[in-house]
């Protein structure tokens, strides 16, 4: 699949949008397909998520079709919301949930489920939209984070997400490791690295936070790519700024790790 240069305009959706997708066929879908997104990004709200390494987060994206092919959509996110029930359980529900389901309720020709999700990362900072007013989903306490953007809806609805490849990433946020704690990361064949900030259990559910000190072992590599992973002797803070120049990339792992590039570290240990 040809790379697709995605544009996300606000925190943490990077690369791991394609989990499951249905869309519309008939007249009275398609006449939902055009719409805009339902919610505009208007009384900004920041958030902050605290000591959250290894604690489950999801993500589900109302995608619209555009007069052009495109798709345009927003994307809502549980990171910084205490959740109902242990990990466990909330990944039950989300891997439960029915696409068709929520556009019948909410519109849209297609909605797609990213995770369930572990932060690597201890501390998150960012803004979200709409006031921090909730989209609760099978009791999964979503916020507004933003609007993404894709050249054309049905290539992004039907192919996969490339990995080990950099994307562009707008957004503005701030990820924080504490010293003492150990990160994981990828080194492309130019030397630029990046740092991993959340991991999926979509494609392994074995592929916990836990199980991470083997994660190099189970990574097929394209050639020129390498990975380690070091202990800490400082706080490192990731950060992002939606308008710089250049921006933002992310890079997926063949797991759907997001790793962001990490223009502080060196690729010699």
């Amino acid at each position: 699949m040809k790379r697709m240069q995605i544009v996300l305009t606000t925190l943490f959706t990077a690369a791991t949008l394609v989990a499951a997708v249905a869309c519309h066929s008939t007249a009275q879908a398609q006449a939902k397909m055009d719409a805009q997104p339902m919610v505009k990004l208007t009384d900004p709200c920041p958030i902050k998520a605290e000591n959250w390494r290894g604690r489950a987060f999801y993500e589900i994206l109302f995608m619209f079709r555009q007069p052009d092919g495109g798709g345009i959509g927003n994307y809502f996110n549980s990171l910084s919301n205490d959740l109902p029930a242990p990990n466990e359980e909330m990944d039950a529900r989300f891997r439960a949930l029915s696409a068709e389901t929520l556009m019948q309720e909410y519109g849209g020709n297609g909605v797609f489920f990213n995770g369930p999700r572990r932060l690597v990362a201890n501390t998150v900072s960012g803004m979200s939209w709409d006031g921090c007013k909730q989209r609760v989903i099978a009791g999964i306490p979503l916020n507004l984070d933003g609007i993404f953007e894709v050249p054309n809806l049905e290539k992004f609805a039907s192919g996969k997400m490339p990995t080990y490849a950099p994307m562009v990433s707008k957004r503005t946020s701030s990820f924080v490791f504490h010293a003492g704690e150990t990160v994981y990361e990828l080194i492309t064949p130019e030397g630029a690295v990046y740092t991993m900030f959340s991991l999926s259990l979509k494609i392994d559910p074995n592929n916990t936070i836990e199980n991470l000190p083997t994660l190099g072992k189970r990574l097929t590599l394209p050639k020129g790519w390498q990975f380690r992973s070091r202990k800490l002797d400082k706080e490192l803070n990731l950060t992002a700024v939606a308008d710089s120049n250049p921006p933002n990339t992310v890079v997926l792992d063949q797991f759907e790790g997001n790793y962001q590039y990490n223009a502080d570290a060196s690729a010699k240990k």
